[in-house]
């Protein structure tokens, strides 16, 4: 197996790692303010505007979502911007899904071990048989 192939097999399993692990999960209205912190919320409001939440706050019956600005510059800038909750149409938080993950991780795991033996046995068939070992240095 040649180098170039083996980097493009771990950035294909670095791809599949990386990607789809993670979604969103509705919050149901009465939950709102049983948690007074969240990381990583889309909030949609009855007006029709969308905020994506570094993280949120909730006090009393408002929420203080913070969120990261894309300026340039050497320092972060971070905006708060404050919403009524009877003004939240729909709160999602993103988490790991950790069954999707999980199988991802299985499935890559069978591919690498698939590759390794069938690397193994290609091997050992080549044909003249010049020792114990099978052609390869013996331990």
């Amino acid at each position: 197996m040649n180098c170039r192939a083996a980097r493009v097999r771990w950035a294909a399993m670095l791809c599949l790692f990386s990607c789809g692990c993670s979604l969103a999960r509705e919050i149901p209205r009465d939950q709102y303010a049983t948690r007074s912190e969240r990381e990583r919320v889309k909030v949609e409001t009855r007006a029709g505007q969308r905020y994506e939440f570094d993280r949120i706050h909730v006090v009393a019956d408002s929420l203080y979502g913070d969120r990261h600005l894309d300026v340039e510059g050497s320092f972060d800038q971070i905006e708060t911007v404050g919403l009524p909750l009877s003004d939240v149409a729909k709160l999602s938080v993103r988490q790991v899904d950790w069954y999707r993950t999980g199988l991802i991780a299985g499935v890559g795991a069978a591919a690498v071990l698939a590759a390794v033996l069938s690397q193994v046995h290609s091997g050992s068939n080549g044909g003249s048989d010049t020792g114990p070992c099978g052609g390869r240095p013996c331990p």
